[in-house]
């Protein structure tokens, strides 16, 4: 019951304490105009985040290749991204 306790405390503490970061960033037609060394760029900034809002992604041919671009750089920086 002790132990249980003491993990009950260090959960509640941990998640009390804890911040998710949250950024929103405008990439002005993100897919179209991104060279691999902007893709590098915009993930080393981007890497320290939890939650990233990404506007203005191409719609057509591009967009989504460049996001999975993004998310590729972002993961060989340590997290796994979606």
């Amino acid at each position: 019951m002790k132990s249980f306790l003491s993990f009950l405390l260090l959960f509640i503490s941990t998640v009390a304490f804890s911040q998710t970061k949250l950024i929103s960033w405008n990439l002005e037609n993100f897919g179209k105009s991104k060279s691999e060394e902007t893709i590098n760029y915009i993930a080393n900034s981007l890497r320290d985040y939890d939650i990233i809002a990404i506007q203005e992604v191409v719609a057509g041919y591009g967009g989504a290749q460049a996001v999975a671009k993004l998310a590729d750089e972002l993961n060989q920086r340590g997290a796994k991204w979606d």
